[in-house]
Parts: C-alpha cells; sequence; structure tokens
C-alpha cells in the first residue's frame, strides 16, 4: 500500500513531456528514415569550411568508399568531386550562388568505373548555421531505361509498319491470284483441246510464267499472313540438318558451314515447307554477302523468355522459346538497309528480284515469333528467329 502510493507521488512530480520538443523529436526521425533510405546520393557538408558531415547509404555504394571515408573531407579534396569544386574558390562561387546544378556529371568511382550523374547543390539556414545539401543521382539506369523506351517505340512502330505493308500485299496477292487462275485454267483448256506444234511453243512460256507468278503469289500470302499453312511437331534443328543438302547447292564453294545443333531441343508447331522456305532465304542472302572465302554459322538453342526479357521482344509472350540463329561473315549491312531489309521487293541486288526477307518475316510472324537482324558493314549479319516451343516438361516457374 505504502510503495503504491509512492510510486504515484513520483509520476505526479515528473516533468510534463514538452510538446515541441516531441515533434521536433519525430520530425528528425522521419528525416533520418528518408536520409538513410533515399535512392538518392546525398552528401550535407558544412558551408563554413566545406567538410563533409553526413553522407547516406546509397552515395556509400554508388561511389564504393567507405563512409569513413567522406567524413572530414573538404569537398573539393575528395576523389570523385575534384573536377566539381577543383579549388577553395570554386567553393566560395557556390556559397555565392546558392545553388549548383549539373544534369550530367562524370564521376569516378572507387574502383575507376566511370559513371554519369545528376549533380545538384543547395546552401541553406538552420538557425544561426548554414549548410549544404548535394543530391546526387544515377544518371545510368534512368538513361539505360530511356534507350529501352525508344528502342520499344521504334520496335512498334516498325510492327505497325510491316502490318500495313503487310494488309495491302495480302489484298494485292488475292486480287493477282484470282486473276492468275484465270490464266492458268485457260492454258490449261487450250492443251485440254490440243495444240499444234507452233501453238504449243508459246503456250509453255506462258505456262513457265504462270507457274513463276503463282510461287510469287504463294510468297506474298504467306508474308500478309495469309497462306495455307500445314502445321506439325517438329524439330528445329533436324529440319536444319535436313536442309543442308539442299542449302551446299547453292551455297558458293568457298563458304564453309558451321552447325552447332543440340539434340535436347523442345519440338515447335510449325508448316516444314514454309520454316524450310524462310531458312532457305536467310542462307542465300548469307552467300550473296559472302564475296570469296567465307564461314555461315548456324545454331540452335532453347531460350526461356521470363517477363523481364521479354520486353526487348515487343508482341512476344512469355515463355520456352527455341532459337534459330545464321550468322556470316560476309560484307554486312549499313543502318538503312537493315531497317529496310523485311520490306517487300526491296533488294541492295536487283530491283524487283523477289520478296526474300520480307517472305521470311511473314512466316515467322506467321508462326506467333520473332526475327531481328544485326549487321555492320564489313563486319557480317546475324538474323535470330525466336519461335514458341512445345514443351511438356517445363518447371512451373515464375516467369
Amino acid at each position: 500500500m505504502g510503495s503504491s502510493t509512492n510510486r504515484v507521488a513520483s509520476t505526479a512530480n515528473e516533468a510534463p513531456s514538452n510538446p515541441a520538443d516531441e515533434a521536433l523529436s519525430i520530425s528528425e526521425a522521419r528525416y533520418r528514415r528518408l536520409f538513410e533510405t533515399a535512392q538518392d546520393g546525398i552528401l550535407i557538408i558544412d558551408a563554413e569550411n566545406g567538410h563533409i558531415t553526413d553522407v547516406n547509404p546509397f552515395l556509400v555504394d554508388l561511389l564504393g568508399y567507405e563512409r569513413e571515408d567522406f567524413m572530414g573531407m573538404a569537398l573539393w579534396n575528395f576523389g570523385p568531386f575534384k573536377d566539381i569544386l577543383a579549388s577553395q574558390s570554386s567553393f566560395q562561387e557556390l556559397m555565392n550562388k546558392g545553388y549548383i546544378r549539373n544534369e550530367h556529371l562524370p564521376l569516378e568511382t572507387k574502383n575507376g568505373r566511370q559513371i554519369e550523374v545528376e549533380f545538384i547543390s543547395n546552401v541553406y539556414q538552420v538557425g544561426q548555421q548554414l549548410t549544404i545539401q548535394c543530391n546526387i543521382r544515377d544518371n545510368s539506369q534512368h538513361k539505360k531505361a530511356e534507350e529501352d523506351r525508344l528502342k520499344l517505340e521504334s520496335q512498334l512502330k516498325q510492327a505497325q509498319k510491316m502490318a500495313a505493308v503487310a494488309s495491302l500485299a495480302g489484298g494485292i496477292a488475292h486480287q493477282f491470284n484470282n486473276a492468275l487462275t484465270v490464266i492458268t485454267g485457260s492454258l490449261d483448256l487450250l492443251e485440254a483441246d490440243g495444240l499444234d506444234e507452233a501453238t504449243d511453243e508459246h503456250v509453255q512460256p506462258m505456262k513457265k510464267a504462270a507457274d513463276q507468278m503463282a510461287r510469287l503469289t504463294r510468297q506474298l500470302l504467306a508474308y500478309a499472313r495469309g497462306g495455307k499453312y500445314n502445321t506439325e511437331s517438329i524439330f528445329l534443328n533436324e529440319l536444319v540438318e535436313d536442309s543442308l543438302p539442299l542449302v551446299k547447292s547453292f551455297l558458293n564453294s568457298p563458304i564453309t558451314i558451321e552447325i552447332d545443333l543440340p539434340s535436347d531441343l523442345p519440338p515447335i508447331i510449325a508448316d516444314r515447307d514454309q520454316m524450310q522456305i524462310a531458312l532457305l532465304a536467310i542462307l542465300a542472302n548469307a552467300s550473296e554477302a559472302i564475296d570469296k572465302q567465307g564461314v555461315v554459322r548456324i545454331t540452335c538453342r532453347r531460350e526461356l523468355m521470363t517477363n523481364e526479357r521479354i520486353k526487348a521482344f515487343a508482341g512476344l509472350a512469355p515463355g520456352i522459346y527455341v532459337s534459330l540463329t545464321v550468322a556470316d561473315n560476309g560484307k554486312g549491312m549499313n543502318e538503312e538497309t537493315r531497317r529496310r531489309v523485311f520490306e517487300p521487293f526491296f533488294t541492295t541486288h536487283f530491283p524487283g528480284r523477289g520478296l526474300g526477307m520480307a517472305a521470311v518475316y511473314g512466316i515467322v510472324k506467321n508462326h506467333d515469333g520473332w526475327i531481328s537482324i544485326e549487321s555492320q558493314v564489313d563486319h557480317g549479319t546475324v538474323v535470330c528467329i525466336y519461335l514458341p516451343a512445345v514443351d511438356p516438361i517445363i518447371d512451373r516457374i515464375v516467369l
């Protein structure tokens, strides 16, 4: 009973908490939390002597120093920032202006890595004391994100352009096919009625020309997603191996073919004939790009397209794919040619020669795939195709 009375009395004698002090304590705790967790670098500097008084963990990690390396150092003497404030006179200029901003400032980390940052410095007063706060933002991630955005925009614009051209090509092909059916049908009727030798000499070239135009129409329809496909489960590595005898018949003899075709690839659902047409067209281009001796390398791989990786492939869905890569060490292409290589009838050789890579583009897109071309003048060309795989033994992972 007595002890309880003493406790009550002791509590009553304690000074009540100061609301202003409590608010200041909460404010300081919030600031410290923001300072410690900020995803930008922050330096706090004593404006009287230019010495660093505080640094947040993000900047310590970004520049690769220890926190102790910063503390007490004059900003103009500290390695990465010597080019910003090379002398105490430059520091005084900051004090006079009260603000410095550099959007593209190169810095060197402790291990010698070059980075680009945005550097903003402000002078402000707390009570009677002047303090400088420097905010340092790593531009490399923002720069990469902007590059990725521009690349994706370019891919989408190219896809829209190709879709418009495909629609036009499909309309032309269907109309052309209707007219061609009348021509070939009439020629067949002429032959059925019996032709003398003189007339037959004129009919046969007409039939040959009609057959050539029929093949061109099929290519147009394949490009325009209007072709008829007979799909089945096939292995892309086996398709390549089966096509090699055909390939060698039109490649220049000094060209060496190297293959890397793993035997454990999953199958794809595809039209075998259409995929062979695409492969032969790519290899024909590779052959023409090599003037004398050269190497064409054909590679197949199993590829996992995650949600993160798929960002570089506009239009593809996450999942398992099989890639087919054809690389040559030929004369390559400039950027303007590379951008136009999928356009119908575009060629660097003879105008009006054929569809070529445009047909390949259509075939790949019809199989829900992706095709890309990387090339550099005098350094060869790499064509890469990704096609959805049928892989029954896939771990259920988070893509």
